[in-house]
């Protein structure tokens, strides 16, 4: 066998392949005895067949069979031992010659290969990196103390409905066989539904056009207990008959209440809580922090490393790759649609190689077992011992999908860390909004 590597331009190059009768009669001979040994064909006995006979029908399926696995492993064997970085895998060079396999006892095989181009990055010499630190302004915190308040609050019966009151009624309409009891939120309900509610008592019914009612349909679907599709387009009268009308009392921040809901001394007084608030949605907004810092970072990475790649090749290869569902001029849409999605990823490899970032089974572990014990805090359970968890995280990186989620997520998580280490950014302190703004 005989192999050799053409360099066609910077990132392109030409390996061929050549297999002589040498390269494949030895194992080719050996199947054809071992075929022969377990052939019954009528007039011969098992194993007695001639040889002969036993080539006219399997020799060669055999030699097709035994070049095209050493030819397979000859380019990989090839492509491994010699560190060739590709992108994509091998295609036939348009210099392929057709191979006539009725006949033919030496094969040649060319192949084209596009070369990954060397890149380097300098972290240091980025700039214009702004680190954002959100933090959660009164507002904010307001919300999540009046929701807490809502959801301890207490319902007293009122004689009128107001503004900010809650309904019981039952919605009707006999043609679109809709009888639905609900409890109707005043707040989900547009200004002009809420003006007939207002100032009106149990017993009395209100008329509605259904696409006048509620502010999100997905809430009238709820009320009106009908399907999604059914719900964007109903546009029919509605009774609304009322039972009763309550008034939400919110509930007062005391120790008997946060004692009630994160434990007893957890948190002291109104003022623990607020801080408690803000901690805990400022934890929150790191994300979108990180997010921002890895958008603006590849933003400037792409603008700054000029990235050549094989276009040529690369177009081949997609037309290739589609088994014959587009043709080149469709190739090459899609590889523009591609190209800079390649280029950065071309670019984040080789940010992880110089500064060998890599994801560890202890890493995927960890991570798994924090996002196991968030889930149960949510839900109020009980956490379980780490042996437990360990077993539980364990069977959860069974799944190689999962795996790859889980692997990306701790890279990005890295890459943001050795950025924030390695580039001069600038640190800026912004409330939500305003960042909210800047970053539309």
């Amino acid at each position: 066998m005989q192999i050799d590597n053409k360099k066609l331009d910077r990132l392109t190059t030409q390996i061929s392949i050549k297999i002589d009768q040498n390269d494949y009669a030895e194992k080719v001979e050996k199947k054809l005895k071992e075929y022969r040994k377990n052939l019954e064909i009528p007039g011969f006995r098992k194993g007695k067949v001639p040889m002969k006979l036993v080539k006219q029908r399997y020799e060669r399926a055999l030699i097709i069979d035994e070049v095209n696995n050493l030819m397979q492993d000859a380019i990989n064997n090839y492509l491994e031992e010699n560190k060739i970085p590709v992108l994509g895998y091998p295609i036939p060079s348009k210099e392929q010659k057709e191979i006539d396999w009725d006949t033919a006892n030496e094969f040649e095989y060319n192949f084209d290969l596009g070369l990954a181009p060397e890149i380097d990055v300098d972290l240091s010499k980025i700039e214009g990196i702004t680190d954002y630190k959100i933090t959660a302004d009164k507002k904010m915190i307001d919300k999540e103390v009046e929701q807490i308040q809502q959801q301890y609050g207490s319902f007293s019966d009122i004689d009128q409905i107001k503004k900010d009151s809650f309904v019981l009624g039952t919605f009707t309409n006999e043609t679109e066989a809709v009888n639905s009891q609900t409890t109707v939120k005043m707040s989900d309900l547009t200004d002009k539904a809420q003006k007939k509610l207002i100032g009106k008592k149990k017993g009395e019914t209100v008329e509605f056009q259904s696409d006048e009612l509620y502010k999100d349909p997905h809430t009238m679907m709820h009320a009106l207990n009908i399907d999604h599709d059914r719900v964007h387009d109903l546009k029919v009268p509605l009774t609304f008959t009322i039972e009763g009308a309550f008034e939400l009392k919110p509930a007062e921040i005391n120790k008997e209440l946060l004692d009630k809901i994160f434990g007893e001394g957890k948190i002291e007084n109104e003022e623990a809580l607020r801080k408690f608030i803000k901690e805990d949605i400022e934890k929150q907004l790191e994300q979108t922090a990180d997010n921002q810092l890895l958008n603006d970072v590849t933003k400037k990475l792409l603008e700054s490393i000029e990235v050549e790649l094989p276009k040529d090749f690369l177009i081949r290869w997609i037309e290739i790759d589609s088994k014959g569902k587009i043709n080149n001029e469709e190739a090459e849409k899609e590889y523009k649609q591609t190209e800079k999605g390649l280029k950065y990823q071309l670019i984040e490899e080789a940010i992880t190689q110089k500064y060998n970032i890599k994801v560890t089974y202890d890493d995927l572990l960890n991570l798994v077992k924090d996002l196991l014990k968030l889930q149960m805090l949510q839900y109020g359970q009980e956490l379980p011992d780490e042996e437990q968890l360990n077993e539980i995280a364990a069977g959860v990186l069974k799944n190689e999908e999962e795996v790859k989620k889980l692997s990306d997520q701790i890279i990005k998580k890295k890459l943001v860390n050795l950025y924030r280490e390695n580039i001069p950014v600038e640190k800026k302190r912004i409330g939500f909004n305003k960042f909210l703004d800047i970053n539309k």
